[in-house]
């Protein structure tokens, strides 16, 4: 009786060993999984135009598959954006959590594209320090959103333009968006017979807070006499041009981003061309009276010493 109440308790042990084992090695092991995925999936975009919000954000879902309680510690790199997340998470067995990271961008950054990578570590297993190390991440792309946005400058607002010449007008742009950028030129103007006015192109581009510029060509009447004469006594013609420039890629985002300037033009005719024209015709008559009229007095003086010689003659 006794050798078997032996036997019976060692194979008691023997098979209450490994339950033991078991037990022991799935308390301790720690793990964690982690999937990011933003609203709408695909990439984190954020608008950095004046006026928008210059924000974004994941959503974070982290799993604890063992059957004890985890503490999860959460770390974000974010590429040198601003980021909001928290520290840590607890998760019970078995089970998962949803956290947020948000991301800001500064206003006007250049567009590109930017990572932002969120890790976690499981820090604590049942209150204690896990004999293991168990970390997970999950890497979302971050689109810094292109806007478009520029200004155009004459050079001169107001020109006065001489009669018979052929002048150029200088313009310039400043592309004050995030990214490069195509903008398209156009004139607008009366159909007057008064001068003709072309655009040097029709299309200019420029990079992201660079300058660019372009011309009108502008070709003046020949004549002017019939115009009004002003104060300064310039026979003057005045009219006006439309300079409009629009951003292609404000189009593309379906709100065409256009400007136009008024370009005044003066064309004026001093009144000195035409007199200096009358006074050439009046020396040219005049001359030409004097050569008339000296020539005869010669021919009349010659006529009397002519005659005298002759009276003379006769009376020896």
């Amino acid at each position: 009786m006794r050798s078997i109440l032996v036997v019976f308790f060692l194979l008691s042990i023997s098979f209450a060993t490994p339950l033991i084992e078991n037990s022991s090695g799935q308390s301790v092991a720690a793990a964690v999984t982690l999937e990011c995925n933003p609203p709408g999936g695909g990439s984190i975009n954020i608008e950095v135009n004046p006026g928008a919000t210059l924000s974004g954000y994941t959503i974070c879902t982290v799993s604890n598959p063992t059957v004890h309680v985890e503490k999860i510690s959460i770390t974000v790199q974010s590429s040198g954006m601003a980021v909001a997340a928290p520290g840590s998470i607890t998760v019970a067995a078995g089970g998962e959590e949803d956290f947020q990271v948000s991301v800001r961008a500064d206003s006007r950054t250049p567009a590109q594209a930017r990572t932002l990578n969120v890790e976690v570590f499981v820090q604590e297993i049942s209150g204690v320090p896990p004999p293991n190390s168990a970390s997970a991440s999950s890497s979302n792309i971050v689109n810094i959103m292109q806007f478009a946005e520029f200004n155009v400058q004459m050079a001169t607002p107001i020109i006065e333009l001489e009669v018979g010449g052929d002048y150029e007008l200088d313009y310039f742009l400043q592309n004050t968006g995030n990214g490069f950028d195509n903008f398209k030129l156009d004139l607008e103007y009366g159909q007057s017979e008064e001068g003709s006015y072309s655009l040097t192109s029709t299309k200019v581009q420029a990079e992201w807070g660079s300058f660019s510029w372009f011309r009108v060509l502008v070709n003046a009447p020949n004549d002017g006499s019939d115009w009004n004469i002003d104060s300064a006594g310039r026979h003057t013609f005045e009219t006006d041009i439309e300079v409009i420039v629009e951003s292609e890629l404000g189009c593309q985002n379906g709100d065409c981003l256009t400007t136009s300037m008024t370009q005044k033009i003066i064309f004026y005719q001093n009144q000195t061309m035409e007199d200096d024209s009358g006074s050439d015709l009046l020396s040219s008559s005049i001359n030409n009276q004097v050569l008339i009229f000296g020539g005869g007095g010669t021919v009349a003086i010659l006529l009397i010493i002519l005659l005298v010689i002759m009276l003379r003659r006769k009376n020896t």
